[in-house]
């Protein structure tokens, strides 16, 4: 068995409830960092398949428990994800790459644009601590394919380690590098190795941003947050005041913000739905189009803007939705074509996709990291804003040239109660 752990468009929307506003204010005088280079084509594929693959799969999540908090990094399982298709063959292959978007890409155009724009992300903004790992733990009685690991040592910068699966310290060695990778933010993602698990494939990011302009803790007050149902839950709430040139958007039943981390190179991107509006009824008619399009339609305002301080700690199982959103042969030995990894075990396939991540965001930054663990068994606005996020939204924290989704995120109650 193979063992496999895993942790928006200029374009007009027919729904209502995301319509995007026909006026806009193309003038920013907030001073971004730009990137050194242009996009070539296979990476704007890879990075607008992240963000597609991030938003179904969000919904996919949201809407088995929509009332609930919900966190991942599109970024770490399609990285994690691109490991697996140097394995894969086949219709197996083809069902991964449909998945993430990445339809007429060839292997090596996957592996190429993978390896830049891990590359161009890790270096973009020294005042932002942002790191990615990779890594192949496989079991030292089992044999894999040269060109498997290879691949993924060259292009994903993938630790490759042959380990005895049957020695208890193992799993603790395992950890200890999640934990290493994560600042210490996520400390295990294998708790014990069943005899028939030959591989793991695993990827960590680490995120770690101190905001450009930084909430004052002295004006941090508890007040209310108000929950779907009706109730109210006690938060630290932030606040800044009479902060000049920051980044609003609105359109119809929604408004949103950017704030900045260090050089301007990351944001942390906001959506707050109308009252009238349910998050997950809002976010249900999410796309790729109108998420490109209304990253593009901020103007600068004076804000007054308060928002909760949380800590947020979360696991999903990612199997049945991966499965749900076409990803069905490598999870069955009798469907299953992981031959590029191990010609001999025709049985060969996805035992476990997990998904922990971590965030933090408080008065000086965001702190967040994310683990997938794979695991193989054989418009006008006016120009002063005041906007407090005291009930469910959504956020994103980002790339914000090339709108690559880092981490996203459904916040329903930050006292997680």
């Amino acid at each position: 068995m193979l063992t496999i752990l895993l942790p928006f468009i200029l374009m007009t929307s027919s729904c209502d409830l995301l319509k995007i506003d026909d006026k806009s204010n193309e003038s920013k005088d907030f001073v971004r960092r730009e990137l050194p280079r242009a996009l070539d084509i296979s990476e704007k594929q890879l990075i607008d398949g992240s963000t597609r693959f991030g938003i179904e799969l969000m919904q996919q999540i949201a809407g088995i428990d929509p009332e609930s908090n919900h966190f991942i990094s599109p970024l770490s399982i399609v990285l994690a994800a691109g490991m697996l298709l140097n394995g894969a063959e086949g219709e197996t292959y083809e069902q991964i790459q449909e998945m993430l978007g990445l339809d007429g890409m060839d292997q090596q155009e996957i592996n190429e644009a993978g390896q830049s724009l891990i590359e161009l992300l890790a270096g973009f903004d020294n005042k932002v601590v942002f790191n990615i790992a990779n890594s192949v733990w496989y079991r030292n009685t089992f044999e894999v394919e040269t060109d498997f690991l290879q691949a993924n040592q060259y292009y994903f910068d993938a630790l490759v380690q042959k380990v005895d699966f049957n020695d208890p310290a193992t799993v603790d060695l395992i950890n200890e590098w999640v934990e290493d990778k994560t600042e210490g933010l996520i400390n295990e993602i294998v708790q014990d190795i069943d005899p028939l698990v030959m591989m793991f494939l695993i990827n960590a990011i680490y995120f770690n941003g101190e905001w450009t302009l930084q909430f004052d803790p002295d004006l941090t007050d508890k007040k209310p947050f108000f929950l779907s149902d009706g109730t109210e839950s006690e938060v630290d709430m932030m606040r800044l005041e009479d902060a000049e040139n920051l980044e609003y958007a609105t359109g119809e039943n929604w408004q949103a913000v950017n704030l900045y981390y260090g050089d301007a190179g990351f944001a942390m991107t906001l959506v707050l739905p109308d009252e009238n509006i349910s998050l997950y009824e809002w976010f249900r008619e999410m796309d790729l189009e109108i998420w490109s399009a209304f990253t593009r339609r901020f103007i600068n305002v004076t804000l007054d803007l308060e928002m909760p301080k949380f800590e947020l700690e979360y696991e999903v199982d990612l199997n049945d939705l991966l499965e749900e959103m076409g990803m069905v042969d490598a999870f069955y030995p009798d469907r299953s074509d992981f031959s590029r990894i191990n010609s001999d075990y025709e049985d060969l396939h996805v035992s476990d996709v997990l998904h922990k991540s971590f965030v933090r965001v408080d008065e000086e930054g965001t702190e967040a990291a994310a683990v997938t663990s794979i695991g193989f068994r054989a418009t006008s606005v006016p120009q002063r804003v005041h906007i407090r996020f005291d009930r469910p939204y959504f956020y994103v924290i980002r790339e914000v040239e090339s709108n690559t989704p880092l981490f996203m995120g459904m916040m329903s109650n930050p006292a997680g109660e």
